[in-house]
């Protein structure tokens, strides 16, 4: 439900008037008899720019809602389409690192950010850091990453190199090898 505090005053204004003068505009000039109907038909021209002022200002909000909606979803589709590009040209490193969240069943782990394939999945937009951007950057610096929002349902089994119905214990056995180094270390360390 809308919160009418939330509306500025000058857009109440703006309201107000559309609606005052759409009425008076409206009406017939036989409703207003005496010196109000004469005064009502000498200033009609004023209600009726009043009423086209404030319908166009508010359709020029509609307008610019309209080519902000329009713009954020080509942006969107823009940047799920590079997304799916970065995740079709992933090398082993990285498709390693990605599958990390999968082994561990876990949303965020601790990652190496200085690691070549970590800092490549970050800097594509792939992986983001867990709890907003950190302050410093050590040489060895280990943070919580976990995979962005918008690179999440583009991730699925095929990509990172996973088929666990049809997987032999020589695949399995292969992918479980293949794991960076760091995961077999204990990276709860702050």
């Amino acid at each position: 439900m809308w919160d009418l505090r939330q509306i500025s005053s000058f857009n109440r204004f703006m309201c107000w008037l559309l609606l005052s003068c759409t009425l008076v505009s409206a009406l017939p000039a036989s409703w207003f008899s005496g010196a109000f109907g004469l005064w009502l038909r000498d200033y009609r021209l004023v209600f009726i720019l009043g009423m086209v002022g404030a319908g166009s200002y508010f359709l020029s909000h509609a307008a610019v809602l309209a080519f902000q909606y329009v713009f954020y979803r080509k942006q969107r589709l823009m940047q799920e389409r590079l997304l799916k590009e970065l995740l079709d040209y992933l090398d082993a490193n990285e498709k390693a690192v990605l599958r990390e969240f999968v082994i561990q069943r876990k949303s965020v782990i601790k990652l190496p950010v200085t690691e070549p394939a970590v800092k490549n999945l970050l800097e594509q937009g792939i992986l983001t850091y867990a709890f907003g951007e950190p302050g410093e950057a050590g040489l060895n610096a280990i943070k919580p990453l976990m995979i962005a929002i918008a690179a999440r349902p583009l991730l699925t089994f095929k990509v990172l190199g996973l088929n666990p119905a049809n997987m032999t214990d020589e695949q399995k056995n292969l992918i479980m090898n293949n794991r960076p180094k760091y995961a077999y270390k204990q990276l709860d360390r702050h």
